[in-house]
């Protein structure tokens, strides 16, 4: 069985999801603090999270960009379906989630003022508009069959981070009860309490 190692920060930031999937995949996993900016120019395109896949026989495979980690890792772990068109709709979701995703990073980590502010709760508005219904179509609460999927991981992201930044109270269980009860379901789960614990 490969291990992997992610070099990243002691924080959740970019690589929430990444850890999230490992961690509900029970794969032999840790996270390496990188020392930083002296190791820029050594990565590829100079950037972070790296994901560094070591196989059995001892050979690597580096991946950098978030979002490609995510989903090579959500491919590699089941957390997408084989059905190439079932795969492809959950990217999708995945991907309109982030758009809200980029807009509370640049506003709680970033300019951090009243028009970023808007700005996030104006992409969120439109993203919960559409994903509540989809959420209420689900026999199972959950973006696809009855297990946890990619989308379902990024959603919890979102609003794990939300939950930090103090904006968690945009998430009105009394107008998105489904995305709601998605998000909190997750909560109580031990296996993502580990993945977004600050890991020195």
């Amino acid at each position: 069985m490969s291990s992997f190692e992610i070099l990243y920060f002691p924080i959740t930031g970019r690589v929430q999801t990444a850890r999230t999937i490992l961690s509900l995949a029970d794969a032999k996993w840790k996270n390496v603090v990188p020392d930083w900016p002296a190791i820029k120019e050594s990565l590829p395109f100079g950037r972070l999270p790296l994901l560094t896949e070591t196989a059995p026989d001892g050979s690597k495979y580096e991946l950098v960009e978030s979002t490609a980690v995510d989903r090579y890792l959500a491919r590699k772990f089941g957390f997408l379906p084989s059905d190439n068109k079932v795969a492809s709709t959950l990217e999708s979701y995945a991907l309109q989630i982030l758009d809200s995703y980029d807009k509370l990073i640049d506003h709680a980590y970033g300019a951090n003022n009243d028009e970023s502010k808007a700005a996030f709760e104006k992409e969120l508005e439109y993203l919960l508009k559409y994903h509540e219904p989809l959420l209420a179509a689900s026999p199972n609460g959950r973006y696809h069959g009855d297990s946890i999927t990619y989308p379902d991981i990024v959603l919890y992201t979102l609003y794990n981070q939300a939950t930090v930044s103090g904006d968690a109270g945009l998430f009105k269980a009394s107008e998105y009860p489904h995305v709601m009860k998605l998000v909190t379901s997750m909560d109580s789960n031990p296996k993502i309490a580990h993945a977004i614990a600050t890991i020195e």
